[in-house]
């Protein structure tokens, strides 16, 4: 399984893209997240299968305009900033961050990268480390 970041124009927002591939290749998805508007749309899923499978939903979603990216970034935790005030804790959308012994925990697995956690971060103790 793996996150990928899937973008949506004006045009395309307006047509079923993701019903479609998932009928035509017969690959699972799990959205994790979905932001569509009229005019544009954004949605990160998870996509079942192996590499093979993978690939030939986001070569379907690329062939009807769909901008197809493979979340390959992890958020980082800086321990000598952090003051574990847990306001990351509030605003991540899939509780991948959890509060174990008073100590922010994150599971990446469960992680979409949305960045809610590193705007809130009141002493920037949050990154995005790329690859």
């Amino acid at each position: 399984m793996n996150k990928y970041v899937l973008k949506y124009s004006t045009d395309e927002v307006k047509k079923p893209a993701l019903a479609e591939a998932i009928l035509e290749t017969g690959v699972m998805v799990n959205i994790l997240l979905a932001d569509v508007e009229y005019s544009k749309g954004m949605m990160v899923v998870a996509v079942l299968g192996d590499d093979k499978k993978q690939k030939k939903l986001t070569d379907y979603l690329r062939k009807h305009s769909v901008e197809v990216e493979k979340l390959e970034s992890t958020i980082l935790k800086d321990d000598d900033r952090c003051i574990d005030c847990c306001a990351c804790y509030g605003v991540c959308p899939t509780k991948a961050i959890t509060i174990k012994d008073w100590k922010m925990q994150l599971d990446k697995d469960e992680c979409i990268r949305c960045k809610a956690c590193i705007e809130v971060c009141p002493v920037r103790a949050l990154s995005l480390q790329e690859g």
